[in-house]
């Protein structure tokens, strides 16, 4: 029996008070969670031991104040703990020491308490006094599941969300003997974003490409305000807009693509790409702007739902191998057209790959994906 976990993203309208509020208590966690970072220095200085997320929990209990309610700061005093557990397993691989927090890297507070902290009601999201009691919520999809966090973001355009957390229901079989839908190859690249083995191709729309020029103007213009000044903080705040609406444009192309893929193959196979060491490449730019890993992250769980799986296989030769015949046919990356000189075989570079890809990973049918993976967190 798997359970899975899906996020779901709905906007709020708080009132000016709530909007007040809410911000207060963004800035009141932040103190707390810089003030409990500073604590936890002071005592491994003197003890060469951390505080427990307990020790911090009864130490700061009460300092919620008006604002800040009381399982938000036990909230502040775990999220502390998995930065300082994930510093001390990764410290070998040079991970810095937890920072103090900027309000411009704190736009977050958590609820965990169905019932308690939240309850969803249909036009209403209630929340305890200190936040505004009932915030108005446009719930345009029902909630599927047993809600179990609940997180207040705020976003660089000023408007607030609703990220609830649900646990789904455990399921113990995936598949569908009689899903008749085939397997498919798909091969990721920067001049098209992907071509598949059946010869389509979907154009990469290179989205910060698209509006490097008005970042380009709007930092610029930034770099030129005095800082601490109200016209710096405006500027900073129109260019943010910027880099989330390129955020929320590549993040609507990646679901639509993926979706029409899971919808029609019951398995895809594509690359296990070291999309980390890519990114240091000359190409970083690029790459990181068709955002492979977060797309591929997205098509798994979109597979999973469909009853289908993603397949991912070594990428050695998928390009420089012949899909007809095998023959090795070197190539380099401006080398766009595959032909070969042992069979005659003529495709573009990228479906020639993705033809590969196939048959490499395609197994028996029938076969389903393992388990439901967690579905990514909505921007």
């Amino acid at each position: 029996m798997i359970k899975g976990m899906r996020t779901y993203e709905y906007r709020l309208y708080p009132n000016r008070n709530q909007r007040r509020r809410l911000d207060t208590c963004l800035y009141e966690s932040r103190l707390l969670y810089n003030e409990m970072l500073e604590r936890e220095k002071q005592h491994y200085q003197q003890t060469g031991k951390f505080l427990s997320k307990y020790d911090l929990t009864a130490l700061f209990k009460g300092r919620g104040g008006a604002y800040v309610p009381a399982s938000t700061l036990q909230c502040l005093a775990d999220r502390l703990q998995k930065a300082l557990k994930a510093f001390l397993a990764h410290r070998d691989q040079d991970w810095g020491f937890p920072r103090y927090k900027s309000s411009n890297q704190w736009h977050s507070i958590q609820l965990r308490q169905l019932a308690i902290d939240f309850t969803p009601t249909g036009r209403l999201l209630k929340f305890p006094a200190k936040l505004g009691s009932a915030i108005k919520i446009k719930m345009h999809r029902p909630l599927a599941g047993t809600p179990k966090t609940c997180y207040l973001v705020k976003r660089a355009n000023g408007q607030w969300y609703a990220l609830i957390v649900c646990e789904l229901e455990a399921q113990s079989d995936l598949s569908h003997p009689d899903d008749d839908r085939g397997a498919i190859g798909l091969d990721v690249g920067l001049k098209v974003f992907l071509a598949d083995s059946n010869g389509g191709t979907v154009e990469n729309p290179r989205f910060f490409r698209t509006s490097q020029a008005t970042l380009r103007r709007k930092q610029r213009r930034l770099c030129a305000r005095k800082k601490g000044s109200h016209r710096r903080r405006k500027m900073a705040r129109s260019t943010a807009q910027t880099h989330l609406k390129i955020e929320r444009q590549r993040r609507d192309f990646h679901f639509k693509t993926a979706k029409r893929y899971a919808d029609a193959y019951s398995t895809i196979v594509v690359e296990d790409l070291n999309l980390r060491g890519l990114a240091r490449s000359r190409l970083a730019k690029s790459i990181l702007d068709a955002a492979w890993s977060a797309f591929l992250d997205i098509l798994t769980c979109k597979a999973a739902s469909a009853g289908g799986q993603v397949i991912r296989i070594n990428p050695r030769y998928t390009t420089q191998k012949c899909s007809q015949c095998g023959e090795y046919v070197q190539k380099s990356l401006s080398v766009r057209t595959h032909i070969c000189p042992s069979c005659g075989y003529v495709a573009d570079r990228d479906v020639n790959a993705a033809q590969n890809i196939l048959k490499a990973g395609a197994p028996p049918s029938g076969t389903v994906a393992d388990r439901l993976p967690v579905e990514p967190r909505s921007p």
